[in-house]
């Protein structure tokens, strides 16, 4: 620290400060960029940019995916209880709370057929609990019942449609696919465009087309989806710059597949 505070030897000591203070934030953010696996032009936005860079990245990507402490369950510092000492609260007090706990810890071990009795006795109590719900279809289909799946997901959807970000489409989407019904899952799919017509949904439900034979129709919902977001805000441009380079990845490989049906002909 004594280094960076000679590099500034003849500024105020607040503007030393506030140099740090942004130099240890750039770095936070860079961290964060290579935590994500992101486009490798981030880095250069957060290093080169200074000092805005940092803060560009940190409202385009960090900022949307926060979980806010406010809006869970415990504090910061509340250490996780074992198996053991859970299985002891549900034996002593079985709530739904206690339940749920100990069924979540499961899920985090990778046992979730341990997990399933403790989830189907909390929606036996409360049959419209959605994370008992999401949970249930979740260690179902990780324990190859997808079929048994699909029910807990269609009542969430049916009750809550946006419930959790529209987290049960995407996992509904997946029950399908291993339930090997790609008709199934296009039309989730569809639906789930409909109600939430983001980039990144059009890209899925392009995917899903090309799997059921539909590539025209894929191409031309990626062409006004690249078009649409071309007029939109910069800042609308940056966020989805990610979804944008997989529509662009998807609609080369449309076009791709339509030159080798031509030169076979």
């Amino acid at each position: 620290m004594h280094f960076f505070f000679d590099l500034l030897n003849d500024a105020p000591l607040g503007t030393k400060f506030w140099t740090l203070l942004q130099m240890a934030f750039t770095i936070w953010m860079a961290v964060d960029a290579y935590q994500r696996r992101v486009e490798f032009f981030w880095y250069w936005v957060i290093v080169l940019f200074q000092p805005i860079g940092p803060w560009i990245y940190f409202f385009a990507v960090k900022m949307p995916t926060i979980r806010w402490r406010g809006f869970q369950s415990g504090p910061a510092w509340q250490r996780k209880l074992s198996v053991d000492e859970l299985r002891y609260r549900v034996e002593r007090t079985p709530t739904v709370a206690n339940r749920l706990a100990l069924a979540e810890r499961l899920m985090d071990k990778d046992e979730h057929a341990e997990a399933i009795p403790y989830l189907e006795a909390i929606l036996a109590i409360e049959s419209d609990y959605g994370i008992a719900l999401h949970s249930l279809a979740e260690c179902r289909l990780a324990t190859g019942a997808a079929e048994e799946a699909v029910a807990p997901l269609d009542k969430l959807i049916r009750r809550d449609y946006r419930w959790s970000n529209y987290r049960a489409w995407r996992t509904l989407i997946r029950v399908h696919e291993a339930r090997g019904q790609p008709a199934d899952a296009l039309q989730t799919c569809r639906e789930f465009e409909k109600r939430l017509p983001t980039l990144e949904n059009k890209c899925l439900l392009a995917n899903h087309l090309v799997a059921n034979g539909n590539a025209s129709e894929a191409g031309a919902l990626l062409d006004r989806a690249l078009e649409d977001l071309h007029y939109a805000p910069f800042r609308e441009r940056l966020r989805h710059y990610r979804w944008a380079r997989e529509a662009r990845r998807i609609r080369a490989r449309l076009d791709k597949m339509v030159g080798s049906q031509l030169d076979g002909r």
